[in-house]
């Protein structure tokens, strides 16, 4: 079930009236029955069997912390609990990317190749197996005690918000407030569901009708050249922030409204002045994650220059390799760690050529040239992302290299699935976000300004948002809406 689906907008509202009606019980067990329940038959709406890997990521992952607290920390009990919370994924998502490369390798050596395996990859199975072996790694190291209520502990698991696409929980944040009692909260839900509107305006408003261009010009890259390229891959940039982002808000909000905090996951990105700040902004439940569970345990920064490099690359081609089974993943992972290492290592220059030209550090100019640069480098890298191969990748960034100014003013653009007023929409919307990531840099929250206004303000601001994402979203040439795009991951 989507976010964005009316099956949603009809659950949503039962299931967190249903909770608050619900007696609390013992450590809030009862209401966390129901969340349960609820959380399964969200998982299993578009496919039944994909419950079977929920429960089995959860009694497994649930059973090794408490042979962890029995038997403490043991190398070979670890790497078998992390395998064995690996299996699911490890078949399911890389499977048919093996045997394409043994293939590969075989067609090379005269041999026959290998059929691809018909197998499912369960929507969010990336995000709650990360989520679960946190937990077991946690409890290991002594920073948290195993569970014993199995029922608060499938509920962390499958926590319906944040099961599909993050963020990416850990146990010692979200378990402590299931078992809390949550009040009604008029100020919450208020809170809580202005955030998933703007969710809501950033998927339905923006996302996809950027979605209409990027996929008409990736997906005939060889006709649409030049300076389409240029526009597709930064738009593209932009697309697959808006989107994770609007998820991340409609799971954060519909978390707030039944009174749960998870955890932040975006930190405008797109205003950071190098690759390592964007990474520290950018789907922080995961970068956090291979930090603490991959990066520190290799060594992290503590055992030389050289050594530090190499664990920064092993870890981004390790989170390449979660986006997706492809080398295109894995490279976009490595061209990310190869920015971070290349900026550490040209810093001392960089800040000696900023004195010899007598440069002003802390300017506002040379930080929107530091943001801007940070911009083009991040897209860059996104085309390996976005690009259905790694060859149709280098293709485009080819096609930057001829640039045609006029094709933006001889009505071009409106050739590729998007009108006039379509384009007036994605623009005025760019400036909207804009302009609110820039008072939220600066600590800005609109909802809480709108709170202290008059109460005519607030409503009118409210009823036109409303009106807005009702209108727009539904106005134009994406009547139904693409899902979102991490949850392929």
């Amino acid at each position: 079930m989507s976010f964005q689906s009316l099956g949603f907008a009809l659950f949503f509202p039962a299931v967190s009236g249903i909770y608050f009606l619900l007696p609390a019980g013992k450590d809030n067990l009862i209401r966390n029955i129901w969340l349960l329940i609820a959380g399964y038959f969200f998982y299993m709406y578009g496919n039944p069997v994909y419950g079977a890997f929920l429960l089995y990521v959860s009694f497994v992952t649930y059973s090794l912390g408490l042979i962890f607290e029995k038997k403490g920390k043991n190398a070979f009990l670890t790497f078998f609990a992390v395998f064995i919370t690996l299996i699911p994924l490890l078949i399911l998502k890389y499977s048919n990317f093996v045997i394409r490369n043994m293939n590969g390798i075989l067609s090379r050596m005269g041999g026959s190749g290998i059929s691809d395996l018909n197998l499912i990859l369960p929507v969010g199975i990336s995000f709650y197996t990360f989520a679960a072996l946190s937990y077991v790694l946690d409890v290991r190291k002594g920073k948290i005690s195993a569970e014993r209520n199995i029922v608060h502990y499938m509920l962390f698991v499958g926590f319906f918000p944040a099961l599909l696409s993050g963020p990416i929980e850990r146990a010692g944040h979200l378990l402590p407030q299931l078992k809390e009692k949550h009040e009604f909260d008029p100020d919450r839900v208020k809170n809580g569901f202005l955030l998933m509107l703007w969710g809501y305006f950033l998927k339905l408003v923006l996302s996809e009708r950027i979605a209409v261009f990027v996929n008409k010009v990736f997906g005939e890259y060889e006709i649409y050249t030049g300076t389409f390229s240029i526009i597709a891959i930064l738009l593209y940039s932009l697309q697959i922030y808006f989107d994770f982002l609007s998820y991340t808000c409609m799971a954060l909000g519909s978390g707030e409204i039944m009174g749960f905090d998870l955890l932040k996951n975006f930190e405008r990105p797109y205003l950071a002045t190098n690759i390592a700040d964007f990474w520290r902004r950018w789907h922080i439940s995961l970068t956090s994650f291979f930090r603490d569970y991959v990066y520190i345990p290799l060594g992290g920064n503590r055992k030389g220059t050289v050594r530090k490099y190499i664990n920064v690359m092993l870890v981004f081609a390790l989170s390449g390799l979660w986006h997706g089974a492809s080398w295109n993943f894995v490279f976009w992972g490595l061209i990310n760690g190869a920015f971070q290492v290349a900026g550490e290592i040209l810093m001392p220059l960089r800040k000696a050529a900023a004195e010899i030209m007598k440069i002003r550090t802390g300017s506002f100019g040379h930080r929107l040239l530091k943001i801007a640069c940070t911009f083009l480098l991040a897209s860059f890298a996104w085309t390996f992302f976005r690009a259905e191969s790694f060859i149709s990748a280098v293709k485009m960034l080819k096609n930057c290299l001829t640039f045609n100014p006029w094709v933006l003013f001889d009505g071009s653009m409106l050739k590729l699935g998007l009108t006039d007023i379509d384009m007036v929409i994605v623009m005025i919307s760019l400036l909207i976000v804009l302009f609110v990531s820039i008072l939220n840099e600066k600590g800005i929250v609109i909802r809480n300004r709108v709170d202290r206004q008059d109460l005519w303000f607030r409503w009118t601001f409210y009823i036109t948002a409303i009106l807005t994402v009702l209108i727009l979203g539904m106005y134009g040439p994406m009547y139904d809406p693409s899902e979102f795009i991490y949850f392929k991951f």
